[in-house]
């Protein structure tokens, strides 16, 4: 049997030590989970009976850092299932050298902080959380460690700040200073659908989403979701742990929302209709 080449997102915790105002992981409705390296390993062997896959993101709609079993999880990754590419986003504010180093020496291979201010009030009136200092620092440590340690490592930042592209590049070359040239890339995001938000979408697609084609999404309870945008649990096609995996990704459910993609012709409310014709702009 010819397996199916997929790029692998499995969110393992969606618990999150921060509440940024822009995001719905501080909503009530997000399911909170943390995914244990038992359960992990479960769903991963069964996913990789029918799927090949050399890259695995860990974190979604979460802290990954809040899960215990992370770096469990992540050996978990490269020695048992063999994943060249391992990546994850973070706050960065419990990520100390102590914690990088481990997740690092465990063979993590990117990370990306997400820094949504350049100042420590802006980034508390954002993040509710009084961190920008710590933040700032932990990647200080990231950049320093790359440089002496671990030049491999690939490093990145996005922010969903109000500014132009250069705006953001010079303020973290700012904060950053002489060790601003170890990053790897800046990404700015534009604040785009988040079921947080009620959304009037009556335009026609802008865009064909590649996500039901070339990815999957697990959700950190092991069951197998349609994308990181379903905070709220909209579209569940099943568990990982409890079904075979090509049952659940031949699910009629799934089958239906692939061929949505197909045609851009989706139900009113539905997540991806939302998703693909708001504008952003909060």
């Amino acid at each position: 049997m010819q397996k199916m080449k997929k790029k692998l997102n499995f969110d393992v915790c969606t618990f999150c030590n921060h509440k940024c105002s822009f995001c719905s992981n501080s909503d009530e409705r997000t399911i909170k989970y943390q995914t244990s390296v038992d359960e992990f390993k479960k769903v991963m062997r069964n996913v990789l009976k029918y799927v090949e896959c050399d890259e695995i993101g860990l974190s979604a709609k979460g802290e990954v850092l809040v899960n215990n079993d992370f770096t469990k999880i992540l050996k978990a990754s490269k020695e048992e299932f063999g994943i060249d590419y391992v990546y994850i986003s973070s706050n960065g504010a419990l990520l100390d050298e102590k914690k990088a180093v481990e997740i690092i020496e465990a063979g993590l291979d990117s990370i990306k902080f997400s820094i949504n201010a350049l100042d420590s009030e802006s980034y508390k009136e954002v993040h509710k959380k009084d961190d920008f200092k710590t933040v700032v620092a932990n990647f200080q440590t990231l950049l320093r460690l790359k440089k002496e340690r671990y030049p491999k490592l690939k490093l990145f930042l996005s922010s969903v700040i109000d500014l132009s592209q250069e705006e953001l590049e010079s303020g973290f070359r700012e904060l950053f200073s002489e060790n601003f040239e170890f990053i790897d890339g800046i990404s700015l995001y534009a604040l785009t659908y988040t079921p947080k938000f009620k959304v009037d979408a009556t335009q026609q697609p802008t865009k064909k989403c590649s996500i039901p084609f070339r990815e999957l999404y697990i959700n950190s309870d092991g069951s197998l979701g349609l994308c990181c945008k379903d905070y709220f649990d909209e579209v569940n096609f099943g568990s990982l742990l409890e079904n075979d995996f090509m049952e659940v990704y031949n699910s009629d459910a799934f089958k239906e929302v692939r061929e949505m993609h197909k045609k851009s012709e989706f139900p009113d409310g539905h997540l991806c209709k939302n998703c693909l014709l708001f504008d952003g702009g909060m």
